[in-house]
Formats: C-alpha cells, sequence, structure tokens
C-alpha cells in the first residue's frame, strides 16, 4: 500500500459502491465536486477498454471555504480524490490522506482540517467495508426496480 493513500475492499459490485458512497460521504459532511469515469474516458479519447474505474473529487466545503481564506492556494488541494475500480470479486475504494499533502502549508488551522477530513475519509472506508454496508448496498439494489440490468 502507498503511504499516502488507504484502499479497502468491498465485496460489493461497482454500481453499488457508486450509488451508495456518495451517501455516506455527505453523512460525514462531504460533497462531491467532480466525479470522472476514467474507463469511459479512456474509450471515448484513446478507443481503450478499462475496467470500470471512478474518481470522486470531494471536499468538505466549510472546511475549504476556511482554508481558502488563510491561504488562497489550497486550492490546489481543495479536493480530495476517492478512486473507485472493479475488480474480480467487489470493488476497491482508495482515498488519499490529507494529512501526508499539507505540511506544505504553514498553517495549523489546515494542518486541523486536514486531521479531521482524514479521520472522517477513514470513517467512510470502514462503514462501506463493513458487513452492514454490504448488506444494505444489496437491499439497495433489490429495492431498485430495473437497477441491475440498468448499469450493467
Amino acid at each position: 500500500m502507498l503511504p499516502f493513500c488507504f484502499t479497502k475492499e468491498i465485496p460489493v459490485s461497482f454500481e453499488l459502491v457508486i450509488k451508495k458512497l456518495p451517501i455516506e460521504l455527505r453523512k460525514k459532511g462531504f460533497e462531491i465536486l467532480t466525479t470522472i469515469r476514467v474507463d469511459n474516458e479512456f474509450k471515448k479519447h484513446l478507443g481503450i477498454e478499462f475496467r470500470r474505474y471512478a474518481i470522486f473529487g470531494v471536499t468538505n466545503l466549510p472546511l475549504s471555504y476556511r482554508a481558502l481564506l488563510k491561504e488562497e492556494n489550497f486550492g490546489l488541494l481543495l479536493t480530495c480524490n476517492i478512486i473507485i475500480y472493479e475488480i474480480e470479486n467487489g470493488t476497491i475504494v482508495g482515498s488519499l490522506r490529507p494529512t501526508q499533502f499539507i505540511p506544505i502549508f504553514q498553517n495549523e488551522l489546515i494542518h486541523e482540517g486536514a486531521s479531521m477530513l482524514e479521520r472522517k475519509l477513514a470513517e467512510v472506508l470502514d462503514i462501506i467495508g463493513r458487513k452492514k454496508f454490504t448488506r444494505e448496498a444489496r437491499k439497495f439494489s433489490e429495492e431498485q426496480p430495473g437497477f441491475q440490468s440498468a448499469v450493467a
């Protein structure tokens, strides 16, 4: 594992993680500012097939606002990327560790915010790795008429 990120393998389909992860992120105060479907972009621009792979650019807006008031260049690190990609028996979800990138800023508020964000991101990854989440995700898919056929 790379020291600047943490990842979690989840025995749930890519589609279900893509649907449920935003809900869990919002519960912890995050908003998704960008969504990139890497597989679709590779296909569109390069003509290359790639496993299903998405990147969510997430942030906590109140913390980001305060950080930008203290340091305008913080915008370079405003979003924290979360990766979601398909593997044979499930999905990998990973996140950058904000504390690994913040030392370049000599500002205590930014350091404290990064620590809090990292803790909340770790909590989200922990939640989606639990059996309860996988049961809820499967139940969610069963409750959505045509969900499996629509995303397959």
